[in-house]
């Protein structure tokens, strides 16, 4: 990865912890994610049309979206039910074990441009958000761990977040990245509100109104910080892209401790400088 992907990752992750963050504070979490996502529809509007390639969407490229709809909704699904079971700063960090499915990947699939220094960092990005549940797993036991709603919704999201991450390198080899984009999210917001059903407008016009500059935010910014990662899947090993994406995590587990005021932090923060290490090495190796 070049020094510009590398900065461009890092503003990425900087910006997606905050969104997490701003979405845990919320009122309604669900009714945040809708009011967020119908807002970013009508700001991005003009840019994705902007964008909108001269001859089209080829089918593939319909496919990788629609694709990528699917696995983001997931994603959005059981992060907040990750949410509504537990703290952030737990919640967020195992949902971004995501890496070590990818490097698997990628090692079958792209071998030749991947390091072993790259490969290390990546599967050690995972760790290290494993590393947040060893508190728990030494005075319960694995089994009880892996029964807390909390633990199980947030290792799902990851399934869904590797998904979406190999669907999405395959869709802006064909679709520019901007238009997947804006697509992906009319696609994956339309499927947050159906799930909400008759209740979604009047619940994401309340927390609009009462949560009103983070909805903005949010809304300007949350798709702003995923654009730069498709940039970046466009040249990069999808493994690297996301391990390096892992430093998130330290923001996340700073965010729900510092201003929060969530507790138990230690190995939290342990996990979160495994993970920084992991993107040093992807930094170094790829």
């Amino acid at each position: 990865m070049t020094g510009a992907a590398i900065g461009l990752v890092l503003v990425s992750a900087l910006l997606h912890a905050t969104w997490n963050f701003f979405n845990k504070g919320s009122a309604d979490r669900w009714a945040f994610f809708v009011a967020q996502g119908a807002m970013t529809a009508v700001c991005y509007a003009p840019l994705a049309l902007w964008a909108w390639p001269a001859d089209g969407l080829g089918a593939a490229g319909w496919v990788w979206i629609a694709a990528s709809a699917a696995a983001h909704a997931g994603y959005a699904v059981y992060l907040l039910k990750a949410y509504d079971a537990g703290d952030l700063s737990i919640a967020y960090p195992l949902s971004r074990t995501a890496p070590i499915l990818v490097v698997g990947w990628d090692l079958l699939t792209a071998r030749a441009h991947l390091s072993t220094l790259g490969v290390f960092g990546a599967l050690l990005a995972g760790v290290g958000a494993v590393t947040l549940q060893v508190p728990a797993l030494r005075s319960r036991g694995g089994r009880a761990v892996f029964r807390e709603h909390v633990t199980r919704y947030a290792l799902i999201t990851a399934v869904f977040i590797a998904l979406f991450t190999l669907f999405d390198k395959q869709g802006v080899r064909s679709v520019p990245p901007l238009v997947f984009l804006y697509l992906m999210g009319l696609g994956e917001f339309s499927l947050i509100g159906w799930r909400l059903g008759g209740q979604v407008l009047p619940r994401a016009l309340r927390e609009a109104r009462t949560n009103t500059r983070a909805v903005v935010f949010t809304a300007l910014l949350g798709p702003f910080s995923y654009l730069l990662i498709l940039w970046v899947l466009r040249t990069a090993p999808a493994s690297y892209v996301l391990g390096l994406r892992q430093t998130s995590i330290v923001f996340g587990v700073l965010l729900g401790r510092f201003v929060l005021g969530e507790g138990e932090t230690a190995y939290r923060l342990a996990g979160a400088a495994i993970i920084t290490l992991g993107s040093v090495l992807i930094a170094a190796g790829g």
